[in-house]
């Protein structure tokens, strides 16, 4: 438990210093005291859920890593077990025309993939690590656009979210193919910028086309039955008018 807290506090105060925000701008923003941002933040005080919700709301802390918070903080309740996955979700994702999958966070492990998936990113199969794929594969530099961003973000949540999600057993089999990558120590120590949180579309290369369009990017959670992965979506973005 005391190590969740140390990852929350160390998380909270990267986001607010991606979001340029002092402890006092945050404390106005959040409606909690100064005093109780800079405790949290040194790993002095556990914070409340109301508290860590109001903080979480005005960084604009996205779905997975309040979940993630959630896990870490209270593990009896909502720890919960998974079964193998049934044909029908599978059947799901070949019905959806555009890229989706089933991935798992913060480790990035790719559970179960679509046709679609399989043609704009090519060698990004289930059962791969798409943060392996990401950093060692020149497939994906070629496709992903804004590759340098998006690579970024993986690493970010990488190690960011957890709690020790980078010290697992999991974890460090990752970080240690991943370390055969000349990007990685320089991603993994990079600030992320305050328009890296959040962004919601990338641009990706159409494997009909061969040009760069903007995709929507869209996560959900399954709740029947209960998964330990999400799935991602990826649609055209709309072109104004």
């Amino acid at each position: 438990m005391a190590e969740a807290h140390t990852t929350i506090a160390g998380f909270l105060r990267v986001r607010r210093e991606a979001a340029r925000l002092t402890r006092a701008e945050l404390a106005r923003r959040a409606g909690v005291s100064e005093a109780l941002i800079q405790k949290i933040e040194q790993g002095v005080r556990q914070p409340t859920a109301i508290a860590l919700g109001a903080l979480f709301t005005a960084l604009e802390v996205e779905f997975p890593y309040r979940e993630w918070a959630a896990s870490a903080l209270l593990p009896e309740l909502t720890g919960l077990h998974y079964g193998e996955m049934e044909p029908a979700e599978l059947n799901f994702l070949q019905t959806l025309p555009h890229p989706a999958w089933y991935q798992t966070v913060p480790e990035h492990d790719i559970i179960a993939v679509n046709d679609a998936y399989r043609r704009w990113f090519p060698g990004a199969e289930a059962g791969a690590n798409g943060l392996e794929w990401m950093l060692l594969d020149p497939r994906a530099r070629a496709v992903m656009g804004d590759w340098e961003r998006e690579a970024h973000t993986m690493v970010y949540a990488f190690r960011h979210m957890g709690p020790g999600a980078a010290a697992s057993a999991r974890g460090e089999e990752i970080a240690a193919v991943c370390r055969q990558s000349p990007d990685w120590e320089r991603l993994w120590s990079k600030r992320l910028p305050p328009e890296g949180v959040p962004h919601r579309s990338t641009r990706v290369r159409s494997p009909d086309t061969g040009e760069f369009i903007v995709m929507n990017v869209q996560l959900f959670r399954c709740e029947l039955p209960r998964r330990e992965w999400l799935m991602y979506t990826m649609t055209p973005a709309r072109t104004a008018g």
